[in-house]
């Protein structure tokens, strides 16, 4: 996604630090700033993929069939509050009372043409007082935003229109690693703009600026830029398998996709219920010597770090230290199971936790009500 400023904004921001354009490019360098890399095989890299007459045209026959469906997304912002002190100081220059709204853009794809929803990233249309949607025909739409998460960065706005373009949602599992795939989306406000690269690896797990880890990203060497956010990288049979969503600026050729096979699940409980479910707690999935020193019965499970003052589970009595082996009928085995867990059931479910407390040398269970994803950032998934 990109932030759009105005005339005057660099002089009100070194008067009243107000950040007015900035960019929400999220900045993973510090996880890979030294030793990263993607590995292409034991034995050093092979040859490398060649475009030939026919790879070409299966792209140019992908960008055709998808290109339509990928939309510019323009976000706009309530100007923030302003204090005593920097309304005089306004008075005292000759400055408008209130500062400029922000505006924002970043990009969607159209996955139902009969109902209009619109899938984006949940960082492109957070916190937005207002969403317009520009299709590739140049034709404009109010939009509304259905629901999002800030956990998995999926986040579904709907529009009303006729003959609506559509994407048709593939699967990365059936891409192989050097696949061809290709990035179509608004960088820097250029609609529509298409760029070609492969599939580096899949399955990654990356941080945001908050803390979130994003997991099950595909690693591309496609150029993603500001604005690309929300978009589509296609396989060459023209389906949409991953959402962009993050890149690393001081790497070459190093951007990240949501993957659709995980994105899946989190829009259509958007589309029926409008939110994602929400247990409240920082954790960290033990492994088995750590698991065995607090003897953990069976030998797996999840440990709470720590609790949301006021969430769901701290309103169920569950605290810090304890782990969480079950959640409902779910087993906690391994390091994303208390996530899936969790989007198994919807906001509002009351789903029994089975839990080892150590201070007691015992199992508890814990009834707990799920809550709804706030929706701003903070946490990781569960």
């Amino acid at each position: 996604m990109k932030y759009r400023g105005h005339a005057g904004a660099t002089f009100l921001a070194a008067l009243f630090g107000v950040l007015i354009g900035a960019g929400i490019v999220w900045m993973l360098a510090s996880r890979h700033g030294g030793g990263g890399g993607v590995i292409f095989g034991s034995s050093g890299p092979g040859p490398l993929a060649q475009v030939t007459e026919s790879s070409e045209g299966a792209i140019v026959s992908a960008v055709k069939n998808v290109g339509p469906a990928v939309v510019n997304i323009s976000t706009f912002y309530a100007p923030p509050e302003t204090s005593q002190t920097e309304r005089m100081l306004r008075q005292a220059f000759g400055l408008p009372q209130q500062p400029f709204p922000r505006e924002g853009e970043g990009s969607g794809v159209i996955i139902d043409a009969k109902d209009g929803y619109i899938l984006t990233n949940a960082h492109v249309v957070r916190g937005a007082a207002k969403v317009r949607v520009r299709l590739s025909d140049k034709r404009e739409f109010d939009a509304r935003v259905v629901g999002s998460d800030a956990y998995s960065d999926v986040a579904v706005v709907q529009i009303k229109g006729d003959k609506l373009p559509v994407a048709q949602l593939g699967s990365v599992a059936k891409v192989p690693i050097g696949s061809w795939v290709i990035a179509i989306g608004n960088p820097f406000g250029f609609q529509n703009s298409v760029t070609v690269g492969v599939v580096s690896a899949k399955g990654r797990d990356l941080p945001s600026p908050s803390g979130i880890e994003l997991q099950d990203l595909i690693q591309t060497d496609a150029s993603i830029n500001p604005g690309n956010s929300g978009g589509a990288l296609v396989d060459l049979n023209g389906e949409v398998i991953g959402i962009p969503t993050a890149m690393i600026p001081q790497a070459q050729g190093m951007g990240f996709a949501i993957s659709v096979d995980s994105a899946r699940d989190v829009l259509e409980k958007l589309i029926k219920t409008g939110k994602m479910p929400w247990l409240g707690v920082i954790h960290h999935f033990l492994a088995p010597d750590e698991a065995k020193n607090r003897k953990v019965p069976g030998g797996k499970g999840t440990v709470v770090m720590r609790v949301v003052q006021g969430g769901p589970a701290d309103r169920a009595g569950i605290r810090a230290k304890d782990v969480i082996v079950k959640m409902g009928d779910h087993p906690i085995d391994s390091d994303r199971a208390l996530g899936a867990a969790i989007r198994a059931y919807n906001a509002g479910d009351t789903v029994n936790a089975l839990i080892w407390r150590e201070s007691e040398g015992r199992e508890v269970t814990v009834k707990v009500t799920l809550g709804a994803v706030p929706q701003q950032e903070g946490g990781e998934p569960g």
